[in-house]
């Protein structure tokens, strides 16, 4: 296991991606409506909009790599912990969770871990419960 991809919200997307493009040098890989993903070495930052109404920006959620799929969802359940939701992308497979503190989490399989198709939707609110037995 280790990180997938971090995701934070901001206010201004189109100044947050000319920091990190400019200034820092990373690369655009993916851009949506709402989004942006960056690559950095090989780690993925996502800039994500701010809701309108929102506080300031923060996390939005953490992504970390699983390396087995089978078997993850019950895993997590008999850990008791709260899947808020799941997902199955062309190049990923995806259970998003409840952390601490109101912390989204998401669980991420990719049977090439050395692709990231930046298709990402919106994410699962982390108080939406996730039924284990449907």
């Amino acid at each position: 296991m280790g990180f997938d991809h971090v995701d934070v919200r901001v206010k201004d997307r189109p100044k947050a991606r000319r920091f990190f493009v400019e200034q820092l040098g990373m690369d655009v890989i993916g851009e949506g409506p709402d989004h942006t993903f960056l690559l950095f070495g090989d780690q993925v930052l996502g800039l994500r909009d701010t809701p309108e109404g929102a506080g300031p920006g923060g996390i939005d959620h953490i992504a970390l790599r699983v390396s087995e799929w089978t078997g993850l969802k019950s895993r997590v359940g008999r850990a008791r912990v709260v899947i808020t939701g799941e997902k199955e992308r062309e190049d990923s497979r995806s259970l998003f969770l409840r952390g601490p503190e109101g912390l989204r989490i998401e669980l991420v399989w990719r049977p090439d871990p050395h692709t990231h198709n930046c298709s990402h939707g919106p994410i699962p609110p982390a108080s939406a419960p996730h039924d284990l037995d449907g």
